[in-house]
C-alpha cells in the first residue's frame, strides 16, 4: 500500500466530510454528522493541506437576475482519500480560509515516478459555502 507523499503545511489539517447517500460508500468515524443546505454529511477523517492559489471572490448566478458573490480557493493536499466533487472540506478556525467549503469539478492529482508512478498531491478546486 502507498503511503501519503511527505508535505509540510503551516495550518492545523483540515476535516473531509462524505455526502451521506446510499450511492456512495462512507465509512463514519467517531459518528460526526453535519448539515448542509439540506444534505447531511458524515466526517471521513483529517488532511494536511495548502493554498494553491489566491482566494478570488466572483459573482456567479445560480438563478436568472440573481448576482451572488463568492470566494474561491484551490488547495494542495498529499492524502490519498478519494475526494468527490460535492463533497466538503472544513478548514480550521485559525486560518484566513475557515469554514466550510465544497469541492467543485476538476480536481487533478500530480504524480512522480520513481520508477513506479507514486502520487504527489491533489488539487482541489474548492467553492466558499458561506
Amino acid at each position: 500500500m502507498q503511503s501519503e507523499y511527505p508535505m509540510w503545511s503551516p495550518h492545523e489539517k483540515a476535516r473531509l466530510y462524505k455526502k451521506f447517500t446510499g450511492d456512495l460508500p462512507v465509512e463514519m468515524k467517531d459518528s460526526e454528522v453535519i448539515t448542509v443546505q439540506q444534505n447531511r454529511y458524515v466526517y471521513a477523517g483529517k488532511l494536511k493541506w495548502v493554498e494553491a492559489t489566491e482566494k478570488e471572490r466572483n459573482d456567479e448566478q445560480p438563478m436568472d437576475g440573481l448576482l451572488v458573490e463568492n470566494d474561491y480557493l484551490t488547495i494542495r493536499t498529499n492524502s490519498l482519500k478519494d475526494f468527490h466533487a460535492g463533497d466538503i472540506i472544513q478548514l480550521p478556525d485559525s486560518t484566513p480560509h475557515s469554514g466550510l467549503w465544497v469541492i467543485e469539478s476538476g480536481a487533478s492529482a500530480a504524480y512522480t515516478y520513481t520508477p513506479k508512478q507514486v502520487q504527489t498531491y491533489q488539487y482541489l478546486p474548492l467553492s466558499s459555502l458561506g
